[in-house]
């Protein structure tokens, strides 16, 4: 995994295959920053101008969708 790959929620996790993000950081050996693109993933109700999920996963839980050059 690198900064910029396509990545979605491996199987291990039931219920959010279809969440997709794009690695932005890394956040310790076995962590990533995923900012997350899909419609299940941005901020709802009053907040909803804020954007995007930010949030920090594990890198095992997710699986690469699409590699960047």
């Amino acid at each position: 995994m690198k900064i910029g790959d396509l990545v979605k929620y491996s199987d291990a996790l039931a219920g959010l295959g279809k969440c997709m993000g794009v690695i932005i950081g890394f956040n310790g050996a076995s962590c990533v920053d995923v900012q997350w693109i899909d419609r299940y993933s941005f901020n709802q109700g009053v907040a909803q101008s804020a954007g995007p999920e930010k949030t920090t996963e594990l890198a095992e839980f997710l699986e690469v969708v699409s590699e960047t050059r």
